[in-house]
């Protein structure tokens, strides 16, 4: 995806994340914060298990469809799926989806 060093955000929370610990962290915008959740999140799925591994709550739709992308792209070598699930939508859409 081009990264070639890791932005602050990234440096400091991805570490944390791959052993767990929760991480609150605040950044500007375009700074990375979506790689930096979801770098560990990818890493630490194992793919032989077919059930959902990670839950992402972002704010809004447009940010939810980013996050949905960014997941997709960082997981494709792994063949993560992502599913985004929003309201205004049909629940019994969702339930299929998934």
């Amino acid at each position: 995806m081009g990264f070639e060093l890791p932005s602050p955000i990234q440096e400091e929370s991805i570490p944390n994340a791959i052993e767990g610990k929760n991480i609150i962290a605040k950044a500007k915008n375009g700074t990375g914060k979506t790689a930096a959740y979801g770098i560990p999140i990818v890493q630490k799925v194992d793919t032989k298990l077919n059930k959902i591994q990670a839950l992402v709550l972002v704010p809004t739709r447009e940010l939810a469809m980013q996050t949905s992308l960014v997941i997709k792209n960082l997981g494709k070598h792994k063949k993560i799926e992502c599913m985004v699930s929003t309201g205004g939508t049909l629940v019994r859409e969702d339930f299929y989806r998934l």
